[in-house]
């Protein structure tokens, strides 16, 4: 009986997988195709003739190369920040009692209850107040402020998973605070470090309505917006749009592929004690 569950198990995995993979199989196929095979009647499922046409339709295009440097300026800066200022909330939230900890655990909660549209109009009329529409910090802002919370959340239970009396005696040796978290907390932390990374990473690569807003020149936008770029008003190179979809979605594979183990360690902190 054991075994059939385990072979129904494995078998539905490999199903829903399979099915999961259609759009991804799909994108990569027509990515290899020139655009008029796209429309060949009957439509086949690997390419007659593979070319790099449409890759090189993207390389040659400066302005998508420029959009590239863009998203990855944005992303990675976001992470850095979200990493730093969650590893510190967290400590701070996981091992010291101070006034206003429980309402402010309580606010941080409640900032992940609005809907990122809700919040559109109020973040364009305070960024082009304050002197920051099309530039990247406009978007470095607004994605840190949404990622930041629940990067918190996850390092707080992270942490409290490590046991105090590590402080303790970090403490009895002579370590202040400041540094007990840079030599005692900080290195056991790796996997949730990674965990917040990646996801502040993947929400800052993706998001598409605040870049629309919050910017409008090639200079600072992201990938997100370049993709919509090859849709043209009468025709669309769809092998070019693939591609550069393809392209889009590699960096987060790859990092999803090689940090996985720790991304799920880190998720899942603190949910047993």
């Amino acid at each position: 009986m054991f075994r059939k569950n385990k072979f129904a198990i494995y078998l539905s995995l490999i199903v829903l997988g399979s099915i999961a993979m259609i759009p991804i199989f799909w994108m990569i196929s027509i990515a290899f195709r020139t655009n008029p095979e796209v429309f060949a009647s009957p439509l086949k499922l690997l390419p007659p003739t593979f070319t790099l046409d449409a890759f090189r339709t993207v390389f040659e295009n400066k302005d998508l190369i420029q959009l590239f440097v863009n998203s990855y300026i944005i992303a990675l800066s976001v992470t850095f920040i979200c990493i730093i200022a969650a590893a510190m909330a967290g400590y701070g939230f996981s091992r010291f009692n101070f006034k206003g900890k429980r309402s402010a655990l309580i606010y941080i909660l409640l900032t992940q209850m609005f809907p990122m549209v809700l919040l559109v109009i109020p973040y364009f009329l305070f960024i082009t107040r304050v002197g920051l529409y099309n530039t990247y910090f406009a978007l470095i802002l607004a994605y840190t402020s949404f990622a930041l919370p629940f990067s918190i959340m996850m390092m707080r239970d992270f942490i409290n998973t490590i046991p105090k009396e590590l402080d303790e005696a970090a403490k009895i040796d002579g370590c202040g605070p400041l540094k007990s978290f840079f030599y005692i907390i900080l290195p056991p932390c790796l996997p949730g470090l990674i965990a917040t990374g990646v996801y502040t990473f993947i929400l800052a690569w993706n998001e598409f309505l605040f870049a629309v807003i919050l910017t409008n020149s090639i200079e600072v936008r992201p990938l997100t917006i370049g993709i919509g770029m090859l849709i043209g008003e009468f025709t669309t190179e769809w092998n070019a749009l693939m591609a550069l979809s393809f392209m889009a979605s590699a960096p987060l594979i790859i990092v999803f592929l090689f940090v996985q183990k720790y991304f799920l360690q880190g998720l899942t902190a603190g949910s047993v004690k």
